[in-house]
Order: structure tokens, then C-alpha cells, then sequence
């Protein structure tokens, strides 16, 4: 298949994921529109991946032009809405404002992870992915240091982000099987695929899905309502 749509295609088929996901998870669907909307802006970043990381083709030639295309914002948003609340589904947990306490937002993890990532860039700027891995591990580190409680919705919604990104980008691999030598920057990266997929695709979505995954009750001051436990199936 010709890739000069490739980047469009695979956006497409996160956003698909995203739409199966707001179909089925009617409860949840406040919490994902926020990861939505929050995580579409950190579209911005591709300008600090290309072509460093990769330069992929995109509509009207955007990535090549301004290292910004729509394909970005498609894919940002799909995957923030997507790792916001795959954890609680699959959890069934319910949780709960303390309403004895006027709610406290505390910021600390995300600055913490800014000001890292930003430190990182600055003495290796090609070396983005591994900043933004760095600094999204170091958040999530922060998260539980601050709300043990989040563990277990951590630990379960990075590690099945983490397979699902897999899943939806070994797919797209199917359709474009030559898209990672012909449009990543493969001398930079570690070498090391998972059939085919990059190392770094699955750090990132396992550090990101880590943050994403808790950031929604960290953000707002949820926590697990009262006689409520974590369920694996529906109760």
C-alpha cells in the first residue's frame, strides 16, 4: 500500500480504538473526554521529534513542513482518552470526592515531570524519546509516592495500554510493513522490536499509560469510595 497516507491510517485506527472505548464505557466517558482534551495539545510536541525521531508523511505535508500535522492531534487525543480510563473498566472500581474535605489539586508529579523533561531536552536534545520516557516514569514514581492508594489502577492500566498500543500498532505494521525503516530515524533507536514494533513505542506507552491512567482521580481528588474494592469482573 502506497504510506503517503500511512501516519493518517494509523491515527485513524487509534481513534477507532477510542470510539470502541467511549461506545462501551458509557461511565467513563466524563473522565475520557477530559484525557482527551488534556492530552490532544501535547500534539505540539512533534516538533521536538522531527526529524530526529522520525519524519512521517502527512496530510498537506505538514510533519515535513511545520513538524505538525493533524495526524498529530488525532493520535494525541485518541491515546490520552483511551489510557485515562482503560484501568478503572477493567477494574469496575467506583470512586468517590471526599466530600468531608474541600477538594485540594495538587500538581506536583506533572511539574516535577516537566521540569525534568525540559532538563533532559536541554542537554540531549536528540535523544526526545528517552527524555519523555525518563520524565514520565519519574511522574508516575511521583503519583504513588503522593497517592499509594492509585497503585493497582496504575499498574493495570499501563500494563494493558501498553498491550493495546501494541496490538493497534503491530496492525498497522500489517498495513505498512516497511513504515518503520522508511520513516523513523532507525540509527537513533536501540535496535530492539517487539515484531517488528520499536522498544521506545512500548516505553512510551507504558510510562505514559502509567500517568494517563491516574491522572483524572490524582487531578480532581478521587478516591476509592467507601466499601468499594477493586474487581476484576462485573459485580
Amino acid at each position: 500500500m502506497s504510506d503517503h497516507y500511512a501516519y493518517f491510517v494509523g491515527a485513524l485506527i487509534f481513534d477507532a480504538a477510542w470510539l470502541a472505548c467511549y461506545i462501551f464505557c458509557k461511565s467513563y466517558r466524563p473522565r475520557m473526554i477530559w484525557g482527551t482534551v488534556v492530552s490532544a495539545p501535547f500534539a505540539l510536541t512533534s516538533i521536538l521529534f522531527i526529524p530526529q525521531y522520525w519524519t512521517p508523511p502527512s496530510l498537506f505535508n505538514l510533519d515535513a513542513t511545520i513538524r505538525v500535522g493533524i495526524e498529530d492531534f488525532l493520535w494525541a487525543g485518541a491515546v490520552g482518552g483511551i489510557a485515562s480510563v482503560i484501568g478503572e473498566a477493567l477494574l469496575k472500581e467506583k470512586f468517590a470526592r471526599r466530600r468531608a474535605q474541600k477538594p485540594k489539586r495538587h500538581f506536583a508529579p506533572f511539574i516535577v515531570m516537566t521540569i525534568l523533561f525540559v532538563i533532559l531536552e536541554c542537554r540531549h536534545p536528540n535523544k526526545t524519546i528517552y527524555n519523555m520516557i525518563i520524565g514520565l516514569a519519574i511522574g508516575a514514581i511521583v503519583v504513588l509516592l503522593i497517592r499509594r492508594d492509585l497503585t493497582l489502577l496504575m499498574i493495570v492500566g499501563a500494563a494493558n495500554f501498553t498491550a493495546l498500543y501494541f496490538i493497534l500498532f503491530a496492525y498497522f505494521l500489517l498495513l505498512y510493513p516497511n513504515f518503520i525503516h522508511d520513516h523513523y530515524n532507525v540509527p537513533n533507536l536501540l535496535g530492539i522490536y517487539v515484531w517488528k514494533v520499536p522498544l521506545e513505542e512500548l516505553l512510551f506507552a507504558a510510562s505514559g499509560g502509567a500517568v494517563w491512567s491516574v491522572a483524572y482521580e490524582y487531578v480532581q481528588g478521587y478516591r476509592l469510595a467507601p466499601g468499594k474494592g477493586f474487581s476484576l469482573v462485573e459485580t
